[in-house]
């Protein structure tokens, strides 16, 4: 609420964040709880997936081919800072291919693993990352000018609320579901699952809206589940992975800026709109920003979705593509020297 009061974007969201930062730096946060961050993630997945109704689905249609090029750009820009995190941060060639993957924080981190990879490098580097995007899309939104409160209330006063009980069932399956999609290593199960339960919910017409207290709930969590990293452990563990991450995510955001300049031209797709579609955060962080933040959030949530389905899919042959063409060394810099 206090985020709230000093006009701090995304309040919900960067809040929580720096709060849980500060008292995780200070030794006195605790880890969140598996269970609450599940909770948050199945809240945010139900408030993105209503979103889906038929005229929103008949509109991405159109812009199919959009979200693959999309896709692709996302996937030429980490193979480009591959080569500079290896030899910045001085990570092996998969380490690094992983590490600057846009998309699927949590999945990368395990495929990194096992291929035997450091995982937890790669986590580092996406932290930082998803951290550093989250804090600064708001901030251009609010220096835009945007009235990202007066967007937000006027899209609110165009729906309903979903029908208790409608929002009762959807919830049961997206709460039971994801139990099994986990043994299954299906991704982010505790997202993408509710989101298509809401999904299929709105696309049969039902054109409605999550009460604003389980949103905000949501959001507030997402923001505690980001800061609790900022812990003194984290900074000590890997400063040239941090540094490097950091400086790559700055390169991220401006290529992914001109990007979005392409979108807004071409496509005609709202210039906010663009940037948060195309930034390098992660699905979740960047669909529930542009909802937050009164953007189309059905837009960026299936330009984010089609990005994460193409690196679960395409990191590991790009990964062994780069390291056999010599653009990556299978070594780190350091080891190849010794």
């Amino acid at each position: 609420m206090g985020a709230q009061e000093i006009g701090l974007p995304l309040p919900w969201v960067l809040g929580p964040m720096f709060g849980v930062g500060f008292l995780s730096l200070a030794g006195v946060a605790g880890r969140q709880p598996i269970v609450l961050r599940n909770t948050g993630q199945v809240s945010l997945g139900l408030a993105l997936g209503l979103y889906f109704s038929p005229a929103v689905i008949a509109e991405l249609s159109q812009m199919a081919g959009w979200m693959l090029l999309g896709a692709a750009f996302s996937l030429c820009v980490g193979i480009l800072f591959a080569r500079f995190m290896q030899r910045f941060a001085r990570l092996d060639g998969y380490t690094a291919v992983y590490s600057s993957a846009i998309g699927a924080a949590g999945d990368m981190a395990i495929q990194a693993q096992k291929i035997g990879a450091d995982g937890a490098s790669v986590a580092t580097s996406h932290a930082i990352r998803l951290m550093i995007v989250v804090t600064v899309i708001p901030f251009i939104a609010s220096a835009w000018g945007m009235d990202a409160a007066a967007l937000a209330m006027k899209a609110k006063a165009q729906l309903p609320l979903i029908d208790p009980m409608h929002l009762a069932v959807i919830a049961v399956f997206a709460f039971v579901l994801p139990i099994f999609a986990v043994k299954t290593k299906f991704p982010n199960p505790w997202v993408l699952i509710p989101l298509s339960c809401a999904g299929v919910y709105a696309a049969m017409g039902n054109e409605t809206r999550l009460p604003d207290l389980l949103v905000n709930a949501g959001t507030l969590l997402l923001g505690w589940n980001l800061g609790q990293h900022l812990t003194k452990e984290f900074f000590k563990a890997s400063p040239r992975v941090m540094l490097g991450a950091a400086l790559m995510t700055v390169g991220m955001l401006l290529l992914s800026f001109a990007f979005a300049t392409f979108l807004h031209l071409v496509v005609q797709l709202p210039p906010l709109t663009a940037v948060v579609a195309a930034s390098p955060g992660g699905i979740v962080e960047m669909s529930i920003t542009a909802k937050v933040l009164g953007l189309g959030a059905a837009v960026v949530t299936a330009f984010q979705l089609v990005r994460l389905i193409s690196v679960i899919v395409l990191i590991k042959p790009i990964a062994d593509l780069l390291v056999r063409s010599g653009w990556l060394g299978l070594s780190s810099p350091v080891s190849l020297k010794k």
